[in-house]
């Protein structure tokens, strides 16, 4: 099976840590898809000319994540600001997220062409407007192609602001929230072909089915780090092991494995830290 994972590749700063991790939600989804056991994983994005990219386009290699369609261009790599609470649920910090280079990824003919290769494209939601990468994706898709995107944190949301013909393209959607996040998402599922999958931290995880409500339950960890990246975990683990074997039930437990294992550790997955001042 093939993945393509298009989106975010950041330098992640932990302030009272002092220390800078590689993170983005399309970066930790390729890397913990590749290690959840996925035959090949590429990725789309770009970084910057100096160190820091360097240092992300070095990390991915290392993980066995294709690089080649991820461009470097002048500047430098996006950043994200992280405070980890003394709950160790992570916190971005108003104004400490910026795109640089990011803002220029763009999904050319070439892209394309190279994402209708795999099995399976991931994405994360960033509207509908027709310069979105999630719509530029949604336009090139082909009947070959699985479709699967994260939505996001839909934890205090009533109503969905989503328009419900995007979920008629999308094969795996999933939120983060709660028990009332779930029951959100009747219509939805009653008038598409698609599952949903909502997580909620230390409470466990639902799949939700025309048929069927599935539930996990949160694996528990004695040592509990950091949040940062659980939720990406779960999401690479549950999408490599869902569309392999069709379990739903395994599917939820994998991907809750795979989140306690990003729990144990500062960052989004295990790596070498280098210092804020590197």
């Amino acid at each position: 099976m093939k993945i393509v994972s298009i989106g975010e590749i950041t330098i992640d700063h932990y302030k009272n840590q002092d220390l800078n991790f590689i993170g983005g939600i399309g970066l930790n989804f390729a890397v913990n898809a590749k290690r959840s056991g996925a035959e090949k994983v590429s990725m789309v994005s770009c970084v910057g000319d100096g160190i820091m990219g360097s240092w992300a386009l070095n990390t991915l290699s290392n993980e066995n994540v294709d690089i080649s369609h991820i461009s470097i261009k002048n500047g430098k790599t996006a950043e994200c600001e992280v405070e980890v609470r003394e709950d160790v649920d992570r916190f971005f910090p108003a104004g400490g997220y910026k795109a640089n280079v990011l803002g220029q990824l763009d999904i050319t003919n070439s892209i394309k062409n190279f994402i209708r290769l795999h099995d399976i494209i991931f994405t994360h939601y960033d509207g509908v407007n027709k310069s979105s990468i999630l719509s530029k994706i949604l336009n090139s898709q082909s009947d070959y192609n699985k479709y699967v995107v994260d939505f996001g944190d839909y934890s205090d949301i009533t109503t969905l602001p989503i328009p419900p013909k995007i979920f008629s393209k999308i094969d795996l959607a999933f939120f983060s929230g709660n028990k009332d996040t779930v029951e959100l998402f009747g219509p939805i599922i009653k008038n598409n072909n698609l599952l949903i999958v909502v997580t909620m931290g230390p409470n466990g995880s639902f799949a939700i089915t025309k048929l069927k409500l599935y539930f996990q339950p949160a694996i528990i960890v004695s040592n509990k780090i950091d949040t940062t990246g659980c939720g990406d975990a779960f999401q690479a683990a549950f999408t490599n092991y869902y569309f392999r074997k069709k379990d739903i039930s395994e599917a939820l437990f994998q991907g809750a494995n795979q989140a306690a294992k990003v729990l144990q550790h500062y960052g989004s997955f295990s790596q070498s830290p280098r210092s804020i001042e590197y």
